[in-house]
């Protein structure tokens, strides 16, 4: 624990220093000998509440540990994993914000000519699969010091799971890294516990048990009682379709007051708990209150920065969770479905707080979360539900989705920005669940008339009525339905303003007719969609499952788009504008008979010229 009592200009230097300490000298400068935990990364160091390493780091300072980040360390050796020392307590491993491989590579499985997580966006600073290498780095560094994997990839990987980029199922990553814990989901309660239990003195083999952990099964580990097997990872790949089973079997159990699973890796078995209770309001307003400086570390100033910051800058995390429980999103299983709220006051002295940093230039990009249109609300049979979406195929007449807290708060942020002397503008940039925001129009009003900035980003994810069910996504009339109120409030507040619709291609059980069906109603809107996504299969999701499987979640056999040629298809299809698509669709129309469509396509394409053309001789 921090012990600065007999030092008082540590104290003070403690209590201004803007940065957790990085290097050997930020150390001694804080008059710290041993740091309590090192938290590894595989993202530059970014001091700001939407990236993991910050906010876990300054959770624990809070608690009174000192936390030291190693941030991008080159791992072809151990010498850098010796450059702090040895942490007192544990060494805590993450890949970063997000999965490594979805960072190294996109859905269709080129490499990225970017990384935003890095200095600069350089490639190579940091290493295939950073969990492992990173735990076997500091292993070789100090002996006998206990290692935590923890962020995103950590979660998602948990259990045995299909990796899209190898294409094979994997052991767990507490397996292949050969960690002693993983935390997985929000990992603030399940850190702090195993803090505190080390500075007691326990043994790391007997922290078993925790909720939102996994650990192996060793010699003498108590299996808890009525934990649920799961089939093991060679059963897995004997019988794909045992792929699906797994996760249902999962997902019934991840929830706080689910049971433990427990499967076998072939290496040995583990054992995964509950995931933790979420935050409450306080906690979560204390965690949220912390000093982060919502900088990247000074010394990448000179090589330009890390770019993922940019875009979030000056944003506001309203809340956590999400019960939308689309197929494709993992978020049910990092973040719960269960919604923790920070109070209003907390928002607007964050929002105080943004307005005197040194590089405000008088917008809040974004107040929202996973989904923003679900501030403040509840389960009302208080959580623990088995079900992994309270919207579909229907909501749940338990869910509380009176959207009384979030006006409340959208209309206290007015007010807010009322107070101000100088103009200061506030979006909300998350996307919204528009079958949730139809059930109060008074919201759609609120965020039309003050909180869009002339785009409004939603997804309907597809068109055909299959597809969206095997997404768990609500029927494309809701959409329609969103969209005419939208341009209504748009209209009665005297402003043009325009829904950017998000797309999925190539998910599992869409088939290229599908894709046709979709591409010929955007032609009959006259949209050119920008915003498509590839469908990329996320470990520990239902999508993932019925790609690896080839079965619904009813356990019906579909369509999987799996060839490079399909996917291409797909995609193109949606992305009919693009002149590197046109042969790919041309083609592809000229065999389904459908030349009407190529005519009106290139109709389309030649009258959008025309009026781009028109406005800049306009111009």
């Amino acid at each position: 624990m921090r012990d600065e009592s007999s030092n008082p200009a540590a104290a003070r230097f403690a209590a201004t220093s803007l940065f957790l300490p990085t290097t050997p000298e930020e150390m001694c400068q804080l008059g710290w000998k041993q740091a309590d935990v090192i938290l590894v990364t595989g993202d530059g160091y970014v001091d700001h509440p939407s990236f993991g390493v910050a906010l876990i780091g300054r959770y624990l300072e809070k608690s009174g540990y000192k936390v030291a980040i190693l941030a991008q360390p080159d791992w072809r050796s151990a010498d850098a994993f010796r450059t702090l020392g040895p942490p007192r307590l544990f060494w805590g491993i993450t890949s970063g914000a997000i999965d490594s491989q979805f960072n190294d590579y996109a859905s269709m499985g080129h490499r990225r000519k970017r990384d935003v997580y890095s200095p600069g966006g350089a490639l190579g600073l940091r290493p295939r699969r950073p969990l492992l290498v990173y735990a076997a780095r500091v292993r070789e560094a100090f002996k006998g010091i206990p290692v935590i994997l923890g962020g995103l990839e950590a979660s998602l990987r948990r259990l045995a799971h299909y990796d899209y980029i190898e294409d094979k199922l994997k052991k767990s990553v507490l397996i292949d890294a050969k960690a002693d814990l993983l935390v997985h989901g929000m990992g603030e309660r399940a850190i702090k516990e195993i803090a505190e239990r080390l500075s007691r003195g326990v043994a790391i083999s007997d922290l078993a048990g925790i909720p939102g952990t996994a650990y192996p099964v060793r010699r003498g580990t108590i299996i808890p009682d009525n934990a649920v097997r799961l089939p093991s990872l060679s059963q897995q790949e004997d019988e794909p379709n045992l792929v699906m089973s797994a996760q249902e079997l999962y997902e019934a159990q991840a929830h706080p007051k689910g049971l433990a699973v427990i499967q076998d890796q072939q290496a040995g078995e583990i054992i995964v708990m509950p995931p933790a209770e979420p935050l409450s309001t306080s906690e979560m307003d204390d965690l949220y209150d912390a000093p982060f400086t919502r900088n990247w570390h000074p010394r990448y100033d000179r090589l330009g920065g890390v770019p993922a910051l940019e875009p979030i800058q000056f944003s506001i995390t309203t809340h956590r969770g999400c019960f939308g429980g689309c197929s494709f999103c993992a978020i049910y299983f990092h973040q719960g479905k269960e919604i923790s709220s920070r109070s209003i006051e907390s928002l607007l002295a964050e929002a105080d707080n943004l307005t005197k940093h040194k590089q405000f230039r008088g917008t809040i990009s974004d107040i929202g979360g996973p989904t923003a249109n679900m501030y403040g609300m509840k389960c009302g049979r208080g959580g623990g539900c088995a079900m992994v979406s309270c919207l579909f195929p229907s909501v749940c007449k338990h869910l509380k989705s009176d959207a009384g807290p979030l006006i409340e708060m959208m209309k206290a942020f007015l007010k807010w920005q009322s107070s101000k002397s100088s103009r200061i503008n506030i979006y909300v940039a998350s996307g919204i669940r528009h079958d949730l925001a139809l059930q109060n129009k008074e919201y759609i009003d609120l965020l039309a008339r003050h909180f869009v900035g002339g785009h409004l980003k939603v997804a309907p994810e597809h068109y055909c009525p299959g597809v969206l069910e095997l997404m768990g996504k609500p029927p494309f009339e809701l959409f329609e339905e969103f969209e005419a109120y939208f341009q209504e409030a748009s209209s009665r507040a005297g402003k043009k303003q325009y829904i950017v619709p998000y797309f999925i291609s190539s998910h599992p059980g869409c088939t290229s007719d599908d894709a046709l069906k979709l591409t010929e109603y955007l032609v009959s809107r006259g949209w050119c969609p920008q915003q498509v996504q590839d469908f990329g299969p996320v470990p520990l999701t239902a999508s993932t499952a019925m790609y690896v499987s080839g079965l619904d979640t009813k356990g019906k056999r579909i369509f999987i788009p799996k060839g490079h040629k399909e996917k291409i298809l797909q995609a193109a299809l949606l992305r009919y504008s693009e002149s590197r698509n046109e042969k790919t669709v041309t083609d592809f129309l000229r065999r389904c008979s459908r030349t009407d469509l190529i005519t009106r396509i290139n109709r389309l394409l030649e009258q959008r010229k025309r009026s781009r053309d028109e406005k800049e001789y306009e111009y």
